[in-house]
C-alpha cells in the first residue's frame, strides 16, 4: 500500500502529526508584534467603554459634592478647626457607614504677585504703611513674550543646538494624555455580561 508522502500524507494520518513537515499545513507564526497590534482595537474600545461609565459616575459624584458643600455652608457653627499646621480654615465632617466625608473651607490664598501698575497695589501700600518693606519684597520675572509662539520662535531665531537647549530649560515636561470618542456612524460595542 502506498500511503505516499507530503499532503496526502498528512491528511491521511492527520495534519496536527506533521505541522512542520508539510508546507502546506505550516501556518505564519504570531509575533508578539501581531499579537499587540490585534490587542489594539480591543484596549481602545474597553478603554471607551470605562470612559463613558468614568462620565456618568464623574456627574453623579460632582452632583453629591455639590449637596453635601450646600449642606456644610448652611451649618457654620459645626465647622472644626483644621488639624494640619500649615492649614488656614474650617472643615466640616459628615460621617456615613465606615466612612466620612470633610468639606473643607480653605482661607482665601495669598496672591503670589502685586502689579505696582494696579490700583490696587497703592492701597496695599498705603495699608501696609511703615511694614510694607518687611511684608513684601521686590522680585523681577521673566516671561515669554508670546507662549503660544515661543517654541517656534525660538527655533526660528536660535541655531538647533541653542534652541534645543533652551526650550529644554524654559518647559517642563508633560504626560502624555489619551482622549476618547466615538466614530460617527459606529456605535461601540456593549460590554458582555460577566454573570450569565
Amino acid at each position: 500500500m502506498n500511503i505516499g508522502n507530503g499532503r496526502h500524507l498528512s491528511t491521511f494520518i492527520g495534519a496536527a502529526k506533521f505541522p512542520k513537515m508539510d508546507p502546506c499545513w505550516t501556518w505564519p507564526m504570531k509575533t508578539k508584534t501581531s499579537n499587540r497590534q490585534n490587542q489594539i482595537p480591543q484596549l481602545v474600545e474597553r478603554g471607551f467603554a470605562i470612559h463613558q461609565q468614568l462620565t456618568v459616575l464623574n456627574d453623579e459624584f460632582k452632583k453629591i459634592k455639590e449637596r453635601l458643600k450646600d449642606e456644610a455652608a448652611a451649618r457654620p457653627t459645626e465647622h472644626l478647626p483644621l488639624l494640619e499646621k500649615d492649614s488656614d480654615g474650617t472643615q466640616w465632617i459628615a460621617l456615613g457607614h465606615g466612612c466620612e466625608c470633610r468639606i473643607v473651607f480653605p482661607e482665601a490664598k495669598i496672591k503670589t504677585d502685586f502689579d505696582p501698575s494696579e490700583s490696587d497695589f497703592l492701597t496695599v501700600r498705603s495699608l501696609a504703611g511703615n511694614h510694607f518693606d518687611s511684608l513684601f519684597r521686590k522680585v523681577t520675572l521673566f516671561r515669554p513674550t508670546e507662549r503660544r509662539t515661543f517654541r517656534g520662535q525660538v527655533n526660528k531665531l536660535l541655531p538647533p543646538k541653542a534652541a534645543g537647549q533652551l526650550l529644554e530649560l524654559c518647559s517642563s515636561a508633560s504626560e502624555p494624555k489619551a482622549v476618547w470618542k466615538a466614530r460617527p456612524g459606529m456605535q461601540p460595542r456593549r460590554e458582555k455580561s460577566a454573570t450569565r
